[in-house]
């Protein structure tokens, strides 16, 4: 039996029309994405990495640069302290002795024209070695590197206290399941504030490059980078030897590890244990 049923043309070609009008994007747009990768797509992670990556490199920039001039004066400061202490330290010798000369003369029945020529001969090399130290500023000198490596530290410190402010933010997995616009809101307050430190690091890092500049001249700088090189090389040799013998060690650990019945573990951990709270699993 057929029925005829009535229908409203009006309300079907409405509810058309409505259907029509819906964005066919709206729920991609509302929706979190699906796979892992969608996660580093999104626009607002784009723009994180980008100024993420140029603040660390701009950190890093600096970091080394003022690590390798510290570095420079660091060596020009030993040389220039060894060669102070070998002075204080003639001069206590040598009035050390003139003063044992005069003492003992007697006792020892000394010529005194031995003890005489002695003593004016301390004396001189005394006055003349303090004179010389004086005309070469060597004190001044010692002060002004020494203030300036401290000034060095400090900067130092700073740009490492702003590196580890972006430590955390080196996880990039924080993003996923996040709602990307507050996270970047999160992020611009640390931009906002970096930015402005940024600006008074350059002007630290001007100032201090000028005195740099002032006290290592170029005989000075090609004269230690070349020392630093042979240091650096002679520093990697040692360590290079010292973790084959560590290697080797491991292994022959491991071996009778093996031979040997389980031993329970100590309580008191050795130097050469890792302590990494990290191996546990995220539940």
């Amino acid at each position: 039996m057929n029925m005829n049923i009535p229908v409203d043309k009006n309300k079907i070609t409405t509810t058309v029309k409505e259907k029509d009008s819906i964005p066919k994007n709206t729920e991609l747009a509302t929706r979190s994405p699906d796979t892992k990768d969608d996660w580093y797509t999104q626009k607002q992670y784009v723009i994180f990495k980008n100024q993420f990556q140029s603040m660390k490199k701009n950190n890093i920039v600096i970091l080394k640069e003022s690590k390798e001039n510290k570095r420079l004066l660091d060596l020009k400061y030993d040389d220039l302290n060894n060669q102070i202490n070998m002075i204080q330290t003639s001069v206590i010798f040598f009035s050390t002795i003139s003063g044992f000369l005069q003492a003992t003369k007697e006792y020892f029945n000394t010529d005194n024209s031995i003890v005489t020529v002695s003593s004016i001969s301390i004396s001189t090399y005394i006055s003349l070695i303090l004179s010389i130290s004086k005309y070469l500023k060597f004190d001044e000198q010692k002060e002004r590197i020494h203030n300036l490596r401290e000034k060095y530290a400090n900067l130092h410190n700073k740009i490492e206290f702003r590196m580890d402010v972006l430590g955390p933010w080196t996880w990039k997995e924080l993003w996923e399941h996040q709602d990307p616009t507050a996270k970047l809101e999160q992020w611009n307050l640390i931009v906002e504030e970096m930015d402005t430190e940024y600006a008074d690091l350059i002007e630290v890092k001007q100032a201090l490059c000028t005195e740099y500049e002032i006290i290592m001249d170029s005989k000075s700088r090609n004269k230690y980078y070349i020392k630093n090189r042979q240091l650096n090389y002679g520093n990697r040799v040692k360590i290079n030897e010292w973790d084959k013998k560590e290697a080797q060690l491991e292994k022959d650990i491991e071996a009778q590890r093996l031979k040997l019945p389980h031993v329970k573990t100590h309580a008191v951990s050795l130097p050469n244990e890792d302590l990494d709270n990290w191996d546990d699993e995220i539940l």
